[in-house]
């Protein structure tokens, strides 16, 4: 079983060419798969209408319903095999915009793919959608690079047009230069504002043959005047990637983000709400990992600045000076923690430094953020969110079930129903058992039918969890619980498992009886597991309105823009709160 996510791993490179104001461009590093996961990456997560010209099969658009599920996702398509697969994947699929159910100025974002397969007219296709576009509308258009090395190569060896994916259209302007795509942009009355690389991964044996063709035509690249480190960065651009709004930015935001703890947290409290800030029209994010130095440089002038502290440990004093630093240099600085701080000695040993020195805190639960209130005043609850949503579940053997468990640090949270659990698996012999990381656990149950997987990548984790029935979710009423989020319970309402989960933190979210199941005590837990055991029929229904729930209050696509705002909120106050820091910091004032 193979589940799609929002980020996947192990990708070719993308640079990103970013135009504040078109005529100055710089290039960074991103990452991208094939040309159909980058674009995915970059269409606003919370469209309400989307339309892709040339959407083939509509594989793109069914990725990204599962992102945002109430989006109107539409395709123009005049292949008719290739659109009669695409309808049953999108929302409408037709040959000609005026079909679809859609009036003017209702797009959120146009998304141009295969427009050479299309063969369309770029320019006055552009112009002539430009009215169907909302106001804060904006397109993503995918465009061949005719100075990809390899095109040069085989135009010099007159083989110009042999790639599989090369259609001759009628107008080769679609392979587009540099400064063409401007040119075509600004014909049709949009704003340029960004142009992403898409550089393949090469074998060894091609990054050979691309070292040897930058040395054999160094000559004509100094004959003809061209600058060579920016000749060489686009002869690896396989195409160009082009985003432009209908109006102006009017702010532009530049997120990084120093990530301490990748184990664990940095996926959901880092890389995708970046992924997600990075559709914004002028907002980007850059991550940094902990072995990696930190770049204050990246910012253009007109941007706003915020830099992350993700469950960094500052040292006092010495790490004072970092903070005076990012302060003089203008940055908002922010804390990321979801936990208890004091679960930590060090924390304290080191006077709480990261929260006292920065302007303001982050975290994922209203609890936590009050808790944290006692070191700074300006702290933020963005819950944890799903990224995407899992395909739906389909339960087809309901004599057999599986239960699952799998958590970090949590003995003592399910010892208490240790006794309970094992006389309830004593009495079913058909009931098995998954558990992931915990071998003490899995070890302490009393049933043969049980399967051990330790610790694991995420991916590996949903496709376990996507074939259990029952999960089990443990807390105990300790402080450092009761901050705790509730993203176990969205990860197995997610994937259909019917959550049987403790007051703790669940019944806060968990609709008990609806969308999951609370006990109270270890016999409440007993009798209530043996009654998801016996009924097929209940576990279905609570994970099916689970489901529903999550689909309709708990995507990211549904909460992302809040982090957005925030951060600039809190930018526009910088005076009052370094004028607090002053007060609460006096160490990072003096000269």
């Amino acid at each position: 079983m193979r589940l799609v996510g929002w980020a996947m791993p192990t990708l070719p490179m993308v640079s990103l060419l970013y135009l504040p104001n078109v005529a100055e461009e710089i290039m960074t590093d991103s990452i991208a798969k094939t040309y159909p996961d980058l674009l995915l990456r970059l269409l606003p997560a919370d469209a309400d209408v989307i339309v892709e010209i040339g959407c083939g099969n509509g594989m793109m658009g069914e990725q990204y319903k599962r992102i945002n599920p109430k989006c109107l996702y539409c395709g123009i398509e005049t292949d008719r095999d290739r659109a009669s697969v695409a309808s049953m994947r999108l929302d409408a699929v037709v040959d000609a915009i005026a079909d679809l159910p859609i009036a003017p100025g209702e797009v959120n974002c146009f998304v141009y793919g295969d427009i050479l397969r299309c063969a369309l007219d770029l320019e006055t296709t552009l112009r002539q959608y430009n009215h169907w576009l909302k106001e804060d509308g904006q397109v993503v258009a995918y465009m061949p690079n005719p100075q990809y090395w390899l095109r040069i190569a085989r135009f010099l060896q007159g083989n110009w047009g042999s790639e599989p994916e090369f259609i001759t259209a009628p107008n080769q302007i679609y392979f587009a230069s540099i400064d063409n795509i401007k040119q075509i942009f600004a014909v049709a009355n949009l704003n340029l504002y960004e142009i992403q690389t898409d550089c393949p991964q090469l074998s060894p044996q091609q990054a050979e043959q691309l070292e040897k063709f930058q040395t054999l035509i160094a000559p004509l690249v100094e004959y003809l005047g061209l600058q060579t480190a920016n000749f060489h960065k686009i002869i690896r651009a396989h195409a160009f990637v082009a985003r432009a709004t209908k109006t102006p930015i009017a702010s532009r935001l530049l997120v990084q983000t120093f990530i301490a703890a990748a184990a664990g947290c940095a996926r959901i409290r880092v890389y995708e709400p970046s992924s997600f800030l990075s559709t914004i029209p002028g907002t980007r994010t850059f991550n940094i990992q902990r072995d990696r130095p930190i770049d204050l440089n990246l910012a253009m002038p007109d941007e706003e600045k915020v830099f992350i502290w993700q469950r960094a440990l500052l040292l006092y004093p010495q790490d004072m000076q970092r903070q005076k630093t990012l302060m003089q240099r203008g940055f908002l600085i922010v804390a990321e923690h979801d936990d208890d701080p004091y679960f930590w000695p060090e924390n304290a040993d080191n006077k709480f430094l990261l929260f006292i020195s920065s302007h303001c805190i982050q975290t994922s639960t209203e609890p936590l953020a009050q808790h944290l209130k006692q070191f700074n005043p300006n702290v933020k609850a963005f819950a944890n969110q799903l990224a995407y949503l899992p395909p739906r579940r389909e339960h087809t053997n309901p004599d057999n079930v599986t239960l699952f468990f799998g958590a970090l640090n949590r003995q003592n949270d399910w010892q208490p129903l240790l006794p309970a659990l094992n006389r309830v698996l004593n009495k079913y012999d058909r009931v098995a058992v998954k558990v992931i990381h915990d071998r003490e656990f899995f070890e302490a149950i009393s049933t043969e039918r049980k399967q051990f997987q330790p610790f694991c990548p995420y991916e590996e984790y949903q496709v376990i969890l996507h074939t259990c029935d029952i999960g089990i979710l443990p807390l105990a009423d300790t402080q450092f619980n009761r901050m705790k989020s509730d993203l176990k319970f969205l990860e197995h309402a997610g994937h259909g498992v019917a959550a049987l989960a403790s007051p703790v933190v669940y019944a806060d979210t968990i609709r008990d009886g609806e969308t999951g199941l609370i006990y109270r005590d270890p016999d409440d837990f007993a009798d209530k597991l043996e009654e998801l055991i016996r009924s097929a029929s209940l576990r279905q229904e609570l994970a099916d309105r689970a489901y529903k729930w999550v689909a309709e209050n708990r995507l990211m696509s549904q909460h992302y823009h809040t982090r957005r705002e925030w951060y600039l909120e809190m930018r526009s106050q910088l005076p009052r709160l370094n004028a607090e820091l002053r007060d609460r910091c006096p160490e990072m004032f003096v000269v």
